[in-house]
């Protein structure tokens, strides 16, 4: 605060502490009681280092820009790939990352070019070959990276005669800054002792069953303390917080935030905690639904991404429009399953019938826009043409944004301000290239909602947090891991790298930065914790011995265990009321009906049948590649129409051979195609690969045919005809009824997926051929599935005639009936029930025995999944 107050610019080793630290002088002043004070000057070295070049900018004169992360990050990239070592690397975009690692810690500790060229290595003689190079292109830019404006032995910074400089004393810093430091602003401020209110507790060390264990202990834990301190802040540390962002986010939230899970959400409230580091700005929203838009703007697009392009909330003003949903219901009956976007778009409006789409309209605004570019252009170019688009489509209900949302779109149009700054470094690039550049930019640029410094900071770096804090608790620290096992940098040898002091290159220097570290900690934290977890992996999760000589081990019970927010607010939740309703209202007059399927769906579940007839629900249809299942079963019954048609009989089959039907097959398989196409085209790709299938199954399928007794086809494909069981009415469509030499009929009903005798018993999974049965009222020597597949092909019968579909074929089992006949007033008491029950609205769950395998209701019924077990025993 002194340094503060003299003007000095304090400096940090890096920019976590610097934000830590710039808030706590903030609050210092707040406690003082002030209103108004000069803004700190606390910055991060390196950061610093740019600032004092931009500062030093003259009008008029020229000097060297420096190279923006993103630039810096392509032009090693660029380096990389051009060089004569590019062949040492299988992934260039994994070596421009070491090479620029390893350049970066030859800055920081001092390593020249010189002693790199002394090394023998290949990797030496690739970092050194690129190294040269990254600085030749520099030149030629006129541009400097930020690693050149560090310290070194040929130049140094100089302070201006009323600059002020004061730095902290942090074990993170870096040699070469250190000696800089020492030289021109004399000793660093060490931090001030902490001034605890009562006796310290001794610090504990305690090792948990499984790494979920361990963050619920850390989240009570850091419940405790903030509630139970006025005003405690607490510095936690997980080293492998970037891998477990998700499970930490989870588990603290269960314990601090537990309204981040509730349906209906408070007014919000400062967050008691946040986390270092930040995701890839690419998986923020908007950015995200800007990169989609890039990504779906050219070549073919899946009609699932389309979907949830059209659907995404960035393109509808509001809340609550509707008409993008009905646009794809409509499109999943009759799209193809990929498409360019502008063909997507076109087909969308097709369907809109004159009903204005906002979502339709923004999405077709900027597909147009990003067509305003062509050929190889300037990046800048690029980027003024992206900017357009995003806010013609995901950017234009900006008004609406939060404030994270906010943040990540101006985060975005400062990175794509940095792009167009680089005309020089990547010159003219195609479309690709220029998106490959910036989706690169958006995945390795590192955001974080901007909320302050709240209380409980959870960090992944193992340093000095500099700061006295009211508890500290480091994870992570296993014998495995503590002291962390030497890690050398890539590329640099490690003989150079121990000479010149680079601590992770070392076990005994790792050792000594442990336990600097420790005393440093015990130092910060009032209350000190440290902790380990077995993974399950092979790793026991002991706890590091080097802790054993502070620490003592916790034996008390945790109490904590893992609290994923379902359960939590399971448990929170206050008892319910239970009321089982399992009766609807009765089936009203003129109330639609839905076929023999309704009737299928009231035999396996009541609810089923409820929600199937009177509450029209239907799972989405999905468009696939190709024709899908319902089509292919549509073409085999056009194509079959064709052929009977032509045949008439028995007869007319044993007239042809294999060969001699081809033709015949041939067309009927081209006219089932071109009816289906007409309504929803899949490409010529797939009307040629359908027709070679279809005249393969239709031949094999004639071959079942030929080795039946004498029949005609009497009708095929009849209309649909209105039957009426009680007081409902459904209509009945039987694909083909053949007579044979008797007078008795034959029902057939094709079946191109599975096919089994599904029809018997008091509650059958299918009624379909019963209900034909009653429908067509004709003496009837069977009931037939005719199975058509590529498993196999074959009649599948409820028949009192051996022989009839095939030679030395059993009669069927008739239900213990002597007759076919017999069966009739039977399957007439068993419809007319099913019917009475969907009628009189009966809606309980009570499934059949496979009826929940593929129900689609099980998101409205909430069975008990004990209920389904019982059903299928």
């Amino acid at each position: 605060m002194r340094a503060v107050e003299r003007g000095c610019t304090v400096l940090t080793p890096n920019s976590e502490l610097a934000a830590a630290l710039l808030d706590a002088i903030e609050r210092t002043y707040r406690a003082a009681g002030r209103e108004l004070w000069p803004t700190p000057r606390v910055r991060e070295f390196g950061g610093w280092l740019v600032d004092r070049h931009l500062e030093e900018l003259q009008p008029g004169v020229a000097r060297a820009r420096i190279l923006s992360e993103v630039e810096e990050r392509e032009l090693w990239l660029q380096v990389v790939q051009s060089g004569a070592s590019a062949e040492l690397s299988i992934e260039p975009a994994a070596a421009a990352r070491a090479a620029r690692r390893a350049r970066r810690a030859m800055v920081e500790h001092g390593i020249e070019l010189e002693a790199l060229r002394a090394e023998p290595t290949e990797e030496a003689s690739a970092l050194l070959e690129w190294s040269l190079r990254f600085d030749e292109r520099c030149r030629a830019l006129e541009c400097l990276s930020a690693d050149a404006l560090w310290p070194s032995r040929a130049t140094a910074p100089s302070l201006g005669p009323a600059e002020r400089v004061a730095w902290i004393a942090s074990p993170s810093w870096r040699p070469q800054a250190r000696r800089w430091l020492e030289g021109a602003a004399g000793a660093p401020l060490a931090a001030a002792p902490a001034r605890w209110t009562g006796p310290r507790p001794q610090p504990l060390r305690r090792r948990f069953g499984a790494p979920a264990e361990e963050l619920a202990a850390i989240a009570d834990w850091s419940e405790r303390l903030s509630t139970g301190q006025d005003g405690a802040r607490l510095w936690i540390c997980i080293p492998d917080l970037a891998a477990r962002r998700a499970a930490v986010e989870d588990a603290f939230d269960a314990v601090l935030e537990p309204e981040r899970f509730a349906l209906i959400r408070g007014a919000g409230r400062a967050p008691r905690y946040a986390l270092a580091g930040g995701t890839p700005l690419a998986l923020h929203e908007p950015v995200r639904a800007a990169l989609e838009l890039l990504a779906a703007s050219h070549g073919l697009l899946e009609f699932e991404r389309f979907s949830a392009l059209l659907r995404a909330p960035q393109l509808t003003a509001d809340p609550l429009d509707l008409s993008a949903a009905r646009v794809d219901l409509e499109l999943r009956r009759v799209a193809a399953s990929e498409a360019p976007l502008a063909r997507w778009i076109a087909i969308a409006e097709q369907r809109t019938r004159g009903v204005a789409v906002p979502a339709l309209a923004r999405l077709r605004a900027a597909h147009l826009l990003l067509g305003q570019a062509a050929g190889r252009q300037l990046l800048s170019r690029w980027v003024s043409v992206w900017v357009s688009a995003f806010e013609a489509g995901p950017w234009a209900n900006s008004a609406r944004w939060t404030s994270a949302e906010y943040q990540a779109a101006e985060r975005c149009r400062e990175l794509l301000g940095a792009l167009a700054m680089g005309d020089a470094l990547f010159g003219r690039m195609n479309r690709g290239e220029a998106e490959a550049v910036l989706r690169r930019a958006a995945h390795e640029v590192r955001f974080q909602t901007q909320t302050g410094i709240p209380p409980i900071w959870i960090s992944s770096q193992l340093h000095d947090p500099y700061l006295g804090y009211g508890g500290l608790w480091v994870a992570g620290l296993d014998a495995q891991h503590w002291p962390p096992p030497p890690a050398p940098v890539p590329l640099l040898p490690v003989r150079l790298q121990r000479r010149f002091g680079i601590i992770a290159a070392s076990a005994e220097a790792q050792l000594a930065q442990a336990q600097t570290l420790q005393e440093r900690w015990r130092e910060r934290g009032e209350e000190l914790r440290f902790s380990s977890a077995a993974t399950g992996q092979g790793q026991s999760g002991e706890v590091s011995a080097l802790l054993a000589a502070f620490t003592a081990t916790d034996d008390t019970a945790s109490g904590a265990a893992p609290k994923p927010h379902w359960r939590a607010q399971q448990r929170a939740a206050p008892p319910l009321e239970r009321l089982e309703d399992a009766q609807a209202p009765p089936f009203g007059p003129g109330e639609r009906t839905r076929g023999v399927a309704m009737l299928r769906a009231q035999s396996r579940c009541a609810f089923q049948g409820f929600a199937f007839t009177r509450l029209l629900v239907e799972p989405l249809r999905k468009p696939i590649p190709g024709f899908n299942e319902f089509e292919r079963g549509q073409l085999l019954h056009d194509a079959l129409e064709h052929v009977w048609r032509v045949l008439q009989d028995s007869a007319g089959l044993a007239a042809h051979t294999a060969d001699s039907l081809a033709p015949l097959l041939a067309r009927a398989a081209a006219l089932a195609i071109e009816r289906a196409a007409a309504r929803r085209d899949p490409g010529l790709r797939w009307r040629e690969r359908e027709q070679v299938r279809l005249e393969g199954l239709l031949g094999r399928w004639l071959e079942v045919e030929r080795v039946r007794v004498p029949f005609a086809v009497e009708r095929l494909e009849l209309p649909a005809q209105a039957v009426r069981f009680g007081a409902l009415e459904l209509e009945v469509r039987i694909d083909r009824v053949d007579r044979l030499d008797d007078g008795t009929c034959v029902l057939i009903d094709y079946k191109t997926g599975a096919a089994v005798v599904d029809w018997r018993g008091e509650r059958p999974d299918n009624p379909q051929l019963p209900i034909y049965a009653l429908t067509l009222r004709r003496p009837l020597a069977a009931v037939a599935y005719g199975r058509i597949n590529a498993v196999g092909c074959e009649f599948i019968a409820e028949t009192d005639r051996p022989g009839l579909f095939k030679p030395g074929k059993r009669a069927s089992s008739l239900e213990g009936r002597a007759h076919l006949d017999e069966l009739i007033p039977l399957w007439e008491a068993r419809i007319g029930r099913l019917a009475h029950e969907l009628e009189a609205g009966r809606a309980v769950l009570d499934p059949t025995r496979g009826a929940c395998t593929f129900c689609k209701f099980q998101a409205l019924c909430r069975i008990d999944p004990a209920l389904i077990e019982s059903a299928d025993e």
